[in-house]
């Protein structure tokens, strides 16, 4: 326990702590709401699902919905909205990202995402050649005339979603260290008259350090497909995201980030926010392509990624999995201040946040209620990716907001999964019977001690 003190909980605080990682998990926090909004416009395109013929199988309420936000234009909205939010993932990243890394930096933030996004543009490849031809009789002449419509230079869809947010955060790391370091150095200012607006003048202050950078970096992009043949999306693909996400959607990983998270709390220190800043840029475009694959009609084991968004499952009250203790507590403490504390959490404990349980009751350094802290949320992580894996529940398709009570936030985040819901309940009373021996441990100490 003392190593761990001293060597492990350092270590963790200042991976919690680095600049690069903070950066990240700040700008995905942005974007938060705007993911859940994708989220939700896809939920209610689709949630007529639950009603096919593999579901609970009432075809007539699938059709009818499906009819009515048709006739109604709900769809559309919803297709628009969905559009705007978790088809441009890539893009929101770039711009949030430039902002958290300068506001790291103590550099200009907006400068910095304009400057990154212009980079990120600059180098997406453009689509293809368009050709449509189709003819038709001149009427003045009665002969055939042949034409083509040609579009040419658009983006391709899947470099401005979450295809391309591996390539969006290296890029704007990069595009940040260099714009802002540049921008401080006196020598590549230009200072205009006092009587100039403070906003012309900010713009060319900036002005020569967003030359250097955007041409340097482009061409560093540009030169660097000529002499491989591929273009910065490919490689990212092939080098990193995709040797990543093999990993990282695995029995182990779901195992070790839910012991890694509870671990940490029980020493005091945020496991969530020390953990996610690691794993959130690898799993959130994860779920994402889960969200695509939804939107297509998938189901079951076509949804591509098992991991993805599984806290749903794993963190039933907050971190530690602690709606088991507050039910344990009610029913079985005869601890007064336990009783009271968890009195006071059971609200917040609804809506997923229990730091009022983990350092009221406490949690933190506590040896009766470590273990099944640690136990509960790890044990219900490998289940979970287990039935998820044999396609026993749903998987894990959009990113509902974390504040979702238990069984009604599986629910939403699996597309209206009816399993994932039930074995949700069934969580919670498995977390009953962990904490309670825990709980009864914990009268029979204060029992001696009294």
């Amino acid at each position: 326990m003392k190593f761990l003190e001293e060597k492990f909980v350092p270590l963790a605080a200042r991976v919690g702590s680095q600049r690069h990682l903070v950066a990240i998990r700040d700008a995905f926090v942005v974007i938060m709401p705007v993911t859940i909004v994708g989220a939700v416009a896809v939920l209610i395109n689709n949630i007529q699902g639950i009603f096919s013929k593999n579901g609970l199988n009432v075809v007539a309420i699938q059709e009818g919905y499906t009819n009515f936000i048709t006739s109604t234009g709900i769809k559309d909205v919803m297709t628009a909205v969905n559009k705007g939010s978790i088809n441009m993932m890539a893009i929101l990243l770039v711009v949030t990202l430039g902002y958290q890394m300068a506001k790291g930096l103590n550099g200009d933030g907006i400068a910095t995402s304009v400057v990154a996004l212009t980079c990120y543009l600059g180098l997406a490849p453009a689509v293809q050649t368009l050709t449509n031809n189709y003819s038709w009789a001149d009427k003045a002449t009665n002969v055939d005339v042949l034409t083509a419509d040609v579009a040419t230079g658009g983006l391709a869809a899947n470099k401005l979603d979450s295809n391309g947010m591996f390539v969006g955060m290296i890029l704007t790391i990069i595009v940040a260290e260099i714009f802002v370091r540049l921008s401080r150095n006196d020598k590549l200012k230009i200072t205009l008259p006092d009587g100039v607006p403070p906003a012309v003048a900010g713009s060319f202050t900036v002005l020569i350090p967003a030359i250097i950078t955007v041409i340097l970096v482009v061409a560093v992009g540009i030169y660097i497909e000529k002499f491989s043949g591929m273009n910065l999306w490919v490689i990212i693909q092939k080098f990193v995201s995709a040797p990543l996400n093999s990993v990282a959607d695995s029995l182990g990983t779901a195992i070790l980030i839910e012991f890694l998270i509870a671990f940490l709390w029980v020493f005091g220190l945020h496991g969530a926010n020390i953990v996610n800043s690691v794993t959130t840029p690898i799993l959130t475009p994860m779920l994402l392509e889960n969200t695509a694959a939804f939107e297509a009609g998938k189901t079951g084991k076509e949804i591509p990624n098992v991991i993805a968004g599984m806290n749903c499952f794993t963190r039933v009250g907050g971190s530690g999995s602690t709606f088991g203790l507050i039910i344990a507590v009610l029913i079985f403490s005869k601890v007064q201040a336990e009783r009271t504390v968890i009195g006071i959490s059971v609200a917040p404990g609804l809506f997923e946040i229990n730091e009022p349980i983990t350092f009221g009751v406490p949690i933190v350094m506590n040896p009766v209620y470590m273990l099944p802290f640690i136990i509960g949320p790890t044990v219900l992580g490998a289940v979970s990716y287990i039935l998820m894996d044999l396609g026993i529940i749903e998987r894990v398709v959009l990113s509902a907001p974390w504040v979702t009570p238990p069984i009604l936030f599986p629910f939403l985040a699996t597309g209206g999964g009816i399993k994932a819901a039930v074995w949700a309940a069934i969580e919670i009373v498995l977390l009953v019977l962990l904490w309670t021996p825990f709980v009864m441990i914990s009268n029979k100490q204060n029992a001696r001690e009294a």
